[in-house]
């Protein structure tokens, strides 16, 4: 772990800690402190049969906004995830603009691109954002007038073809609105190579390869429906072309991944505790060199039991691709139960 952003997340902590004086100090300055704690009890059995089960940190977030002038704002977030990534800057950025004055915005700096919705209800992530999270030191110009929202974003990506040049782009186009009671947000978004992607950038070995790499685009369509007390989600992702079988095969030829995600949550409440439970419907095609599953069937029923405070328990079985295809052709289950602290 990088000792300066320890030294830092511990001066942080402290400084969420102090008076209710100080934090209304901060409020009067623009700044706004708040973070995230998970940590699961989790069961899993492999697609050989073998079983663990441990105790994890599964996530640690701290995040700082800050808003000194009406049109502008600056985000900084730390995050520390037991699997996959030590204590770091997560996200840093500077916003010029503001919605509530005029539809448009430039956004600078490190960020989650707006590829793919990503949406869930699950305490796993779904398939989809292993298809599509993108982040980037971008550029991105963003609108929001009426329902209608949108950005488009350029920066310089894994694969730049030894130019060192922003040859990496893409946008996202939606509309979101509220009519009768019923709530829906649609859009589409593209990007021109996903080989920055979670699942893509973590096995794309180009220089292993001595075969050019062509960018391979990509393309999510999304639909989150809220009708309380039931909310819809479904998803699709997919790559536009094929990757060269040198860097991402599927049955002996290059593979062209896609992933969709389908689930249903129905909201209630039970002793004055707000409980959701959700059935959800994943899936993926020509993504096995990628470490993804064919199939996954899940569920999930969470409460909130204090202020802030969500007790989540998940079930999912994951059925792997045919031995034919380069899997197992076997089944892996999982249970997760997560207790998540918001401040």
């Amino acid at each position: 772990m990088n000792l300066k952003y320890f030294a830092l997340g511990v001066g942080l902590i402290e400084l969420v800690n102090t008076p209710v004086s100080m934090a209304d100090d901060l409020e009067s300055l623009g700044v706004t402190i708040s973070g995230l704690v998970q940590v699961e009890s989790r069961y899993f059995r492999d697609y050989e049969k073998t079983e663990t089960s441990e105790m994890a940190l599964d996530e640690a977030g701290l995040v700082i906004d800050v808003q000194r002038h009406k049109w502008v704002s600056a985000h900084l977030a730390f995050i520390y995830e037991q699997e996959s990534t030590p204590l770091e800057v997560d996200e840093a950025f500077i916003t010029l603009g503001n919605f509530e004055e005029y539809p448009v915005s430039l956004t600078v700096g490190e960020l989650y691109v707006p590829f793919g919705h990503l949406e869930t209800n699950m305490v796993t992530d779904p398939l989809t954002l292993e298809l599509a999270e993108t982040r980037a030191r971008t550029s991105q110009l963003g609108f929001k007038t009426g329902p209608f929202y949108g950005s488009v974003y350029a920066f310089n990506g894994l694969t730049d073809d030894k130019h060192n040049t922003m040859d990496h782009y893409g946008g996202n186009l939606g509309l979101a609105d509220d009519v009768g009671g019923i709530s829906y947000d649609l859009g589409v978004t593209y990007i021109n190579d996903i080989d920055d992607t979670a699942a893509v950038s973590e096995h794309l070995d180009l220089e292993a390869s001595a075969v050019d790499y062509d960018h391979v685009g990509g393309l999510s369509a999304y639909l989150v429906v809220g009708m309380q007390p039931i909310s819809l989600i479904a998803e699709y992702v997919t790559a536009l072309d094929e990757f060269k079988a040198e860097h991402i095969a599927f049955n002996g030829s290059g593979a062209k991944p896609q992933g969709w995600n389908i689930e249903a949550a129905y909201n209630f409440n039970v002793m004055a505790k707000d409980m959701t439970f959700a059935l959800g419907y994943q899936g993926t095609d020509e993504s096995v060199a990628l470490g993804l599953p064919e199939q996954r069937y899940l569920g999930t029923i969470s409460a909130t039991i204090f202020d802030q405070t969500r007790l989540s328990l998940e079930y999912a079985r994951d059925v792997d691709y045919n031995v034919s295809e380069g899997g197992t052709g076997n089944g892996a289950d999982s249970v997760i139960l997560q207790l998540a602290v918001e401040f």
